[in-house]
């Protein structure tokens, strides 16, 4: 398994910061080609950051480009980790399954994950979800199916599309990163832009731009029922959105020949993923949700609807973060309706969510950073009983490093009680 492109040459791995990624890539890299050198460097502050890459000779270095670096910020030619990946895998003869989405992607994938080893696969889970592509795929066969979870920045420059692709919802996210929506949407795209004629589409039919996507395919196509029957009845997962995202999980294991009951038993079996409305214990009067992961406004919606059904009114609602201009107003008016008595508000967006509630709704309102100021205020004004939930609505970075820390925080001080 020989990456020819490296025969010869010193390969520049280019990240923003050098972890588990490049140490993969480095391990994998440095046994499966002959390349003088595989080395990392990290992107650089000042006006051009990636300049000094011009200074390295082009005619003895490859450059791997890591996803989280747009291309549009590269001054030379570069190869990605997936490209190479899928490239390797389409040698190997091994089949591909990739999940893309604005929301629930990753749980999406590690589901399907489950439901394929539960009618007998060898199934290898990687990509976005945390486990480079490249960990296990020395000791695949081409009997493997790797389950890839793919975001936006992956998608972004890749010339590949897995054998069975998935796009399970398609929101205003990343704009920043990608400079529009629709540039975004068009990263998206790319999960079944390139596949064939024998390939798979999945798609949830209530996004038009999928539709669209759907009707242009070269390959085959197929819309997700809302009204086929699925049963969530024995499930840890719940909510309206976590049924959709089963429906494609199953749709895409009976395409590689896993029984509808194989499915279920891997359902009902399913422990959710950490940061999604996650039940926290605790000996207080109130029922904790850590929905860190709901960082968009459709996001957050989603896990109200889910948690009010399940658990009852929410009492305190946790929002705020990185302002991206995200248009709040369904949010807000959700919020409004289900009279929602208490609201902590995190920077950057707490005068936004303030200039937008509607006259007549008058909510107690605290504005913190210090996620056990905002835990212990939320133990203190919510009801008893009721539901104090943490899905923000807007970015982390505002506050913490990513959700998974903002989580952890919440989880930790929720302890504290």
């Amino acid at each position: 398994m020989n990456i020819d492109a490296f025969d010869g040459k010193n390969v520049v791995f280019v990240g923003v910061g050098r972890g588990r990624s490049f140490d993969s890539f480095h391990d994998f890299a440095t046994k499966h080609s002959k390349a003088l050198s595989v080395m990392g460097v990290d992107k650089q502050d000042g006006a051009e950051p990636l300049a000094f890459l011009k200074d390295y000779d082009p005619a003895v270095t490859v450059f791997v480009k890591n996803e989280g670096i747009p291309s549009t910020e590269m001054p030379v030619p570069y190869l990605t980790n997936m490209n190479l990946f899928f490239e390797l895998v389409g040698r190997l003869g091994a089949r591909t399954v990739g999940i893309t989405g604005t929301k629930g992607k990753s749980t999406t994938t590690a589901l399907t994950a489950a439901m394929l080893r539960a009618g007998g696969l060898d199934v290898v889970l990687g990509g976005n979800i945390g486990v480079s592509v490249f960990e296990n795929l020395e000791n695949a066969t081409k009997d493997t199916v790797f389950v890839l979870e793919l975001s936006s920045y992956q998608l972004s420059d890749i010339k590949y599309s897995p054998n069975v692709a998935i796009c399970i919802n398609l929101f205003n996210d990343h704009a920043d990163w990608h400079g529009s929506q629709e540039k975004y949407w068009e990263a998206k795209h790319n999960i079944m832009r390139f596949s064939g004629p024998e390939d798979l589409f999945i798609y949830n039919p209530d996004f038009p731009a999928l539709q669209e996507w759907a009707a242009g395919a070269t390959c085959r196509t197929a819309a997700i029922d809302a009204e086929e029957n699925i049963s969530m009845e024995n499930a840890a997962l719940y909510g309206e959105h976590n049924r959709l995202n089963a429906l494609a999980a199953r749709m895409a294991a009976r395409e590689l020949g896993v029984l509808d009951e194989d499915c279920q038993t891997a359902l009902n079996s399913f422990k959710p993923l950490e940061h999604r409305m996650e039940q926290v214990p605790t000996q207080d009067s109130h029922i904790f949700i850590n929905d860190a992961i709901g960082m968009t406004p459709e996001s957050t919606m989603a896990s109200m609807k889910a948690v009010t059904a399940k658990h009852g009114p929410i009492g305190c609602l946790f929002l705020g973060g990185q302002d991206r201009g995200y248009d709040f107003s369904e949010l807000i008016a959700e919020v409004a309706k289900a009279n929602i008595p208490n609201l902590v508000l995190f920077p950057d967006t707490e005068e936004t969510f303030k200039k937008m509630l509607p006259e007549g709704y008058t909510p107690q309102i605290f504005e913190t950073k210090d996620m056990d100021e905002a835990v212990k205020w939320a133990a203190e004004h919510a009801p008893a009983g009721s539901v104090v939930l943490m899905s923000t609505a807007a970015p982390s970075y505002s506050a913490w490093s990513g959700f998974e820390e903002k989580g952890t925080l919440f989880k930790a001080a929720v302890a504290k009680l």
